[in-house]
């Protein structure tokens, strides 16, 4: 029986094209699906004026950008399991392994199920910030928006979670404890105090609300959702963009030495095609009394600093023409410290690091192969007058399996 289940697994791994969805096997109580998806893409990036990347053009190129493989497992007794891997990462990791958003292994995890209180443990997605807990399968675009990005705070890590839903899924309350040094726990980087991350999340829909942006199931009753997040470490190390000795940049910084704070909200609407999503995510950084990183701050006469950044997004799905329409507007400020100084002399504007960007899918038949387009206008940034960031064209194959 083994032998048999092994031959239609590697079926289903070399033959996707002859199937809509994952595939499912089940001896009456146990049950095992296998499922992924491949995302690959052109990208094109025009330079502008006063680019820094002025004559690189290594960045316009095509890429495979998932090459996911899921396995998810029931056993009789309310025990979930799941792991997943996105083999396109792989070789791109084993270059660089201090980098977070690289990891390949994404899920892996044992859940236990029960009507009392849900208890999950392993390596899973942190409950902080929608746009990071949507997977690229039901959203219209190729790219995460800046604030999502895992970048200046990890969308994954090691713990334990404790979860429940309530007035039949229209709450939903989770909370847990965590490594805090996302990622890479996974190549053994843990900070010397021991001390974890603590998180929580709590969600109230007018009913059962599922982790998608677009309204392809053309909704006959409006569905809105509310949520609101939090997040705590306080760790030794600093880390991010702008690591040094006795000098640190304070732009997409992960971890200080100190506390830091991290707290969203958002909200999420969809009916009849429609649908739109709110977000926004901050972070309040502490750092250690007396340390380099404090004598650096009190420079600006502050004792903390805060980065973060908001979303705005609308799409539309048209069920006739097999298609999905969405434009989203996001800013991140990957530090309150930089840019023009207001006219009160007490604070910082920040650096605003805007983008407007497009996205045009088409479902083809069958509807698990899509086609999509994405295109980031970037804005310049008010203190400097310049992009930050060139403008990103993306084409590309969705198929999952």
């Amino acid at each position: 029986m083994r032998r048999i289940y092994l031959q239609l697994a590697l079926i289903a791994i070399l033959f996707p094209l002859n199937s809509f969805a994952q595939f499912t096997f089940s001896n009456g109580s146990n049950s095992l699906e296998l499922g992924g998806y491949l995302v690959g893409f052109y990208q094109y990036r025009p330079q502008f004026s006063g680019d820094p990347k002025a004559g690189n053009y290594s960045k316009n190129t095509f890429d495979l950008d998932d090459a996911r493989f899921n396995i998810k497992g029931y056993v009789k007794g309310g025990i979930k399991f799941e792991m997943e891997v996105n083999f396109a990462d792989v070789i791109a990791f084993a270059s660089n392994i201090n980098d977070q958003t690289l990891v390949p292994l994404t899920e892996a995890n044992l859940t236990y199920a029960n009507p009392y209180l849900n208890v999950r443990a392993g390596y899973f997605k942190i409950p902080f910030s929608p746009s990071s807990l949507v997977d690229k399968i039901p959203s219209p675009y190729l790219g995460r928006a800046t604030i999502a990005s895992g970048t200046y705070f990890s969308r994954r890590d090691v713990g334990i979670m404790v979860f429940k839903d309530f007035w039949h899924q229209r709450i939903n309350i989770m909370a847990g404890i965590c490594s805090g040094n996302g990622e890479l726990i996974l190549i053994g980087q843990n900070d010397k105090n021991g001390k974890p991350e603590y998180f929580g999340r709590v969600e109230l829909s007018s009913a059962y609300y599922r982790k998608e942006e677009i309204d392809k199931r053309d909704l006959a009753l409006p569905l809105a959702r509310i949520g609101a997040d939090i997040r705590y470490n306080d760790k030794t190390v600093f880390s991010g963009d702008g690591t040094g000795v006795s000098v640190y940049n304070t732009g997409n910084v992960m971890t200080i030495d100190g506390k830091k704070l991290s707290y969203g909200a958002d909200a999420a609407f969809m009916w009849h095609g429609f649908s739109a999503q709110f977000e926004m995510d901050w972070s309040k950084m502490i750092p250690t009394a007396n340390s380099p990183f404090a004598r650096q701050l009190a420079l600006y006469n502050t004792k903390y600093f805060r980065n973060g950044g908001y979303l705005v997004q609308a799409n539309y799905y048209s069920k006739l023409l097999r298609s999905a329409f969405s434009v989203r507007y996001d800013e991140f400020n990957p530090s309150d410290l930089s840019g023009v100084f207001e006219t009160n002399g007490s604070t910082f504007r920040g650096s605003q690091q805007g983008s407007v960007t497009f996205a045009y899918n088409f479902f083809c038949l069958p509807y698990n192969l899509t086609i999509k387009l994405h295109y980031a206008y970037r804005l310049k940034q008010p203190d400097i007058m310049q992009k930050w960031k060139e403008d990103e064209l993306r084409a590309g194959l969705q198929y999952t399996f």
